[in-house]
């Protein structure tokens, strides 16, 4: 690509999150490196079930809807605009995609690669924020001039404070591994595994972690017959083993990822190789816990259609909160986000009843008090809301 061209495309990408994080070198590294797709109307980039890219995706003109199967039903889940990042899966996830991209008009999308942009993603913390919540919920329209750059979690919290959320928000995991010997044969391993429905395991030495194998192993090493099923684990096992302390965070986990290009890290006492096993994250737990981000659930309370929806989104929110807790994540940080999410699901709740009922027969306003109404609120707690409606004649 020349010069001129590259510089242009750096120019386009500096306005856009997550490419403004950047310096002039390492934009024009990036804009050097991409591929420009021309799409005509109508025109599908990639579909669900198709096998990922190795590239993800920037709109540079005209607009791009995603699509996903509900109800049997090809539904709009999003509209992409110029500047919007899309196809995020190739970095956060190994299964194909799950949703469609298909041009609505003529277009033009840059495709940068996965591997050319992983080094900034590993270095920056803002880039990998962006790309995680981009991931979860979707980019935001950046037209949009209230909300330009920003994603739906920065609208959760009710003070000034930056999107922090990855960064405390913690993330379940299994917490009884496959534990074996280095001497374990590779075909005692592989039944272990399948036996206990589980992708990978760990290899100790005096209950230290020293190494990891997981499905990829054997793929790679067994099933192209490099090394005999009868073999010690040692022969195909990954080492040193990643390893972090059991308070690790949703982006912490995903930087060490992205850093050292794995698929699972070993959960410690105290996060180094030298202390006992607790658990291991993989990249579905991941995957989860962003689903479960404040962000999300706030975008899942907007497609509500229902008592029923609206009652799930609220039972991930007491889980939020008590893994919060039990974490010992600041006090302020979970009553800003469970006071935003619980008044989401109260305005959902009583648009629902108005769609279902018909319109008020007199105009309203709903109060939250107490706990909900300061939002303190925690966990469950007693009625904290009236009704005012206006003083209207008998007959109404």
């Amino acid at each position: 690509m020349s010069n001129s061209i590259a510089e242009n495309i750096a120019l386009f990408l500096k306005e856009y999150p997550p490419f403004n994080y950047l310096n002039e070198n390492e934009l024009i590294q990036v804009a050097t490196s991409i591929g420009i797709v021309n799409l005509d109307k109508h025109k599908i980039l990639f579909q669900i079930d198709d096998k990922l890219h190795d590239s993800f995706y920037v709109v540079a003109s005209g607009v791009i809807n995603l699509t996903v199967i509900s109800d049997a039903e090809e539904s709009l889940l999003n509209k992409c605009y110029n500047g919007d990042v899309f196809g995020l899966r190739p970095f956060f996830a190994k299964n194909n995609y799950m949703m469609t991209a298909k041009a609505r008009e003529d277009s033009i999308v840059y495709a940068i690669p996965i591997e050319v942009f992983k080094p900034f993603v590993a270095q920056n913390p803002e880039v990998l924020d962006f790309l995680l919540e981009s991931f979860a919920t979707n980019t935001k329209n950046p037209n949009d001039k209230l909300n330009r750059g920003k994603l739906i979690t920065d609208n959760v919290y009710t003070d000034n404070k930056t999107n922090e959320m990855h960064y405390f928000q913690s993330l379940s995991y299994n917490k009884t591994p496959i534990k074996i010997s280095s001497s374990t044969q590779i075909k005692d391993t592989a039944q272990l595994m399948t036996e206990n429905l589980m992708d990978s395991a760990i290899i100790i030495e005096q209950n230290y972690p020293i190494g990891i194998v997981t499905d990829t192993d054997f793929r790679s090493k067994i099933g192209n017959g490099r090394y005999s099923i009868i073999s010690s684990i040692s022969n195909i096992m990954s080492s040193p083993i990643i390893t972090v302390p059991e308070n690790v965070s949703v982006a912490e986990a995903q930087l060490l990822l992205l850093k050292h290009n794995v698929s699972h890290l070993c959960v410690t006492v105290d996060g180094s190789d030298k202390s006992d096993v607790k658990g291991i994250i993989s990249e579905h737990d991941l995957i989860v816990a962003q689903a479960n981000n404040p962000g999300v659930l706030i975008k899942e309370i907007k497609r509500s259609l229902s008592a029923k929806e609206l009652k799930q989104v609220s039972v991930k929110l007491l889980d939020l909160v008590q893994t919060s807790i039990a974490k010992n994540i600041p006090i302020p940080h979970i009553y800003n986000i469970s006071g935003e999410i619980t008044s989401a699901i109260v305005k959902r709740a009583v648009e629902l009843s108005i769609l279902d009922l018909g319109s008020p027969p007199a105009p309203f306003a709903w109060f939250s008090i107490g706990s909900q109404g300061r939002k303190e609120q925690l966990l469950l707690s007693d009625q904290n809301s009236f009704l005012i409606f206006n003083d209207v004649a008998d007959d109404k």
